[in-house]
């Protein structure tokens, strides 16, 4: 007992700093962040994926039916965007004008949703830069290929053989579509857009 006339001892008391510090909101926070594990590349190309699918339905644009496996590497995330694409495509029997202004809503919402996925990805909690350079590989690679006809390594891939002869109509529709735009004289013909010339 402390004598009379004398205060007792008292708990050292935090400063204002130090207690705002830990209230209950930064201590969640602290505690939410502590659980975020460091991102790898498969759960980036899962972002990518997941943002250019976010586009596209914001778009109302149809994808088609679920691509399957989840992407471990550049090339396999660059494939999966590439069916959603062609899956968005209307059919080779649709009429050019149609078929581009659909190319054009699926090429808006895959760099949209490419965007988007690369900046969750760079700025998430402690990523690798090897990460990050993964989910631009990605956009790199997709777009390469949306190029026209372009000799690109990837359809020696065994994975890709199945896309090249897709790919290799939707080039030529994008062709003939670009050429309807830009020659008066030219018509589309009526099968897969092959047209001849009118003489």
């Amino acid at each position: 007992m402390p004598a009379l006339g004398t205060t007792s001892p008292r708990a050292p008391t935090a400063s204002p700093a130090e207690q705002g510090s830990q209230s209950p909101a930064n201590i969640a926070a602290i505690t939410d962040r502590a659980d975020i594990r460091p991102l790898d590349v498969r759960a980036a190309l899962q972002i990518l994926l997941a943002e250019v699918r976010s586009a596209f339905e914001f778009q109302a644009i149809a994808m088609g039916a679920d691509i399957g496996d989840q992407p471990d590497s550049p090339p396999q995330a660059a494939r999966a965007l590439l069916q959603i694409v062609l899956q968005a495509m209307p059919d080779e029997v649709s009429s050019l004008p149609e078929w581009s202004s659909a190319l054009m809503r699926a090429e808006t919402a895959l760099q949209t949703g490419l965007e988007r996925g690369i900046d969750a990805v760079s700025v998430w909690h402690d990523v690798p830069a090897v990460v990050v350079d993964a989910a631009r590989e990605t956009r790199t690679l997709v777009f390469s290929i949306l190029g026209d006809d372009p000799p690109n390594p990837s359809w020696l891939r065994p994975e890709w053989a199945g896309l090249a002869p897709r790919f290799e109509r939707f080039w030529r529709r994008r062709r003939h579509a670009r050429r309807h735009l830009t020659d008066p004289d030219y018509s589309p013909g009526s099968d897969d857009g092959c047209g001849e010339r009118r003489s």
